[in-house]
């Protein structure tokens, strides 16, 4: 019996046209199929590259880059060609990395990784993915809204990130954390929070000429001291003067701060103060309840 159900399959796979693992993968979703032997798919199939995003969940309304995979049917052999193009997410949607995607108002978007990371943007949210889900170091941008992340462990010193205009955001092993950018008083706050692991904020692109201009005055001080230029004195008070100016510069020019589980950093993007305690069991916005 066994040997006639082979022989069956191997006719019937003979026959152009004839699919005979169609509807074996639950996760293909067909939108198109004419006469003339082309159809199109834009939905997530489990022998696809396994680099990719895909989105698992939509409420409201969210667009980005959708993949979009033509086949054509030639002489009973298929010839795919694969295209993006912006448009609206639906559940299962593969998406182009590198690329932004929208949220609308009152809405929600969740975007899933090969590795089983997990991102999940907040309502009216503007948010650019890393290029490429395997790159050893990802790079993400948050124009506006909020996020939540989920990352997985990293191998071989891989990191990932979310910049904002003033600060990244760096998850380490096992992280989860919140980025969200909100106005007070007209004012920008980048706001993280982490509800497990560590993060490292750290600001970028501050002005530190006062900082550089005082070391080098100091530097030039001691070399005319040395030099017999100027007495013990007056090197002994100008001295004093920019140690102290330095040391209160190199307190505000903190660069990083480390934000441990159940704390949170909220700042714009001048100074960085200290982390604060938060209630890990509020303000869970990112929970899904399908």
């Amino acid at each position: 019996m066994k040997k006639i159900e082979m022989l069956v399959i191997l006719f019937l796979a003979s026959i152009p046209g004839v699919n005979i693992l169609a509807g074996s993968d639950p996760h293909d979703s067909l939108l198109s199929d004419g006469s003339n032997g082309f159809r199109t798919e834009t939905y997530y199939s489990n022998y696809e590259n396994e680099c990719e995003y895909k989105i698992t969940y939509v409420k409201g309304n969210a667009t980005g880059m959708i993949r979009k995979r033509h086949i054509y049917d030639v002489c009973g052999q298929n010839d795919t060609i694969d295209e993006y193009e912006n448009g609206a997410l639906v559940k299962n949607s593969v998406i182009k990395g590198g690329e932004m995607v929208k949220t609308g108002p009152e809405s929600t978007a969740r975007i899933e990784l090969s590795d089983g990371s997990v991102i999940v943007l907040g309502p009216n949210t503007n948010y650019s993915l890393p290029v490429n889900v395997c790159d050893l170091v990802r790079t993400s941008f948050l124009e506006r809204g909020s996020l939540w992340s989920r990352i997985k462990k990293l191998i071989g010193g891989g990191k990932f990130e979310v910049s904002t205009e003033t600060r990244s955001a760096i998850g380490v092993r096992g992280t989860e954390f919140t980025v969200e950018i909100i106005e007070e008083n007209g004012i920008k706050y980048d706001v993280t929070k982490v509800f497990e692991g560590s993060v490292d904020v750290s600001l970028k692109g501050l002005d530190t000429k006062s900082y550089e201009s005082k070391a080098e005055e100091l530097a030039k001080l001691t070399e005319d001291f040395q030099a017999g230029r100027i007495t013990m004195e007056e090197y002994s008070a100008r001295s004093m003067e920019l140690t102290n100016a330095i040391q209160n510069e190199t307190s505000d020019l903190k660069l990083s701060q480390v934000v441990e589980s159940g704390y949170l950093l909220k700042h714009d993007g001048k100074k960085l103060g200290d982390p604060v305690p938060f209630n890990t069991s509020k303000d869970i916005w990112f929970i899904i309840n399908e």
